[in-house]
């Protein structure tokens, strides 16, 4: 199984068993990778999200690791403290794009921005990928500090790119 690696993080796109366990709830998911209880669910939003990718995944079986949720674990507690994912495999112009989330007692902490750097640069090493797009809102101060953070610039009021270096 594929993970990446921060300082303070692993990150590992659960497979489509995983991502079925995360669905029934987060405990199972959590005794699955052996990590410590978070005693969180997914919110009404992130589960219909994850209900998403899951037929996604089903219905596209060679889209992993890009239609899958990746979930964020701190390394310390060994605690699941977020998650992110790609809307979709890249495009034919190796365009893709990417949300997350960080559980609300973990923000203001940077797991965020650790998080989403690692999962893009990883990204933008994958053959044909030369661009990843994120959406925010234009009140939420908090995800755009995160994508500033991460290299990404607005192209609109809500949607953001981080191009590759070679395409700049």
């Amino acid at each position: 199984m594929l993970r990446l690696e921060s300082e303070r993080l692993m990150i590992v796109p659960l497979t489509l068993p995983l991502l079925e366990k995360l669905l029934i709830g987060t405990t199972e998911l959590e005794k699955e990778l052996k990590l410590s209880p978070s005693g969180l669910e997914l919110d009404p939003h992130t589960q219909e999200a994850m209900r998403y990718l899951y037929r996604l995944a089903g219905e596209t079986p060679d889209s992993y690791p890009w239609i899958t949720n990746w979930q964020i674990i701190e390394k310390a507690r060994n605690l699941s403290v977020g998650s992110a994912c790609f809307m979709n495999v890249p495009n034919e112009k190796g365009e893709v794009e990417i949300g997350y989330g960080i559980h609300p007692q973990f923000q203001n902490c940077g797991y965020m921005t650790e998080a989403l750097r690692t999962i893009c640069e990883w990204g933008l090493r994958q053959d044909g990928v030369h661009v990843i797009r994120a959406e925010s809102e234009p009140d939420n101060i908090a995800s755009r500090r995160v994508l500033a953070k991460c290299g990404f610039v607005a192209e609109d009021e809500r949607f953001f790119m981080l191009p590759d270096k070679t395409t700049l």
